[in-house]
């Protein structure tokens, strides 16, 4: 299953070569795909930083929220706190620049992962 990484649309590609969907048409399979393991998700966190500033502050925290979700499932519940905190600090970065704080955030929650040690 193909992951797809867009400003609009993070999650499994769902283009599927079927018939299409017709207007207020719903899909009836469950075409999700396994979430990305925990350690590809944090490296492509740390890329969002760069535009975590302005506008891209709240996008890196619905980002920073969700890996955080995915922290937890897998059981690293100290780095899901981390990336919890990390998604508030984010929502700073719409008035002032905390691109810095947010990459010795990430530290800080890798540094709490205990599988990847």
């Amino acid at each position: 299953m193909l992951w797809v990484d867009h400003t609009n649309y993070y999650g499994p590609d769902r283009r599927l070569k079927t018939q299409g969907l017709r207007l207020r048409e719903r899909r009836r399979d469950n075409v999700a795909g396994n979430p990305p393991p925990l350690s590809t998700a944090m490296r492509q966190l740390r890329m969002h930083v760069i535009d975590a500033r302005g506008p891209g502050a709240e996008s890196f925290a619905d980002r920073a929220n969700g890996v955080a979700m995915l922290a937890d499932v897998s059981g690293e519940h100290d780095a899901a706190v981390a990336l919890s905190a990390l998604a508030i600090t984010a929502m700073r970065g719409r008035e002032r620049d905390v691109r810095e704080s947010l990459f010795h955030g990430l530290d800080r929650a890798h540094a709490q992962l205990q599988t990847y040690h």
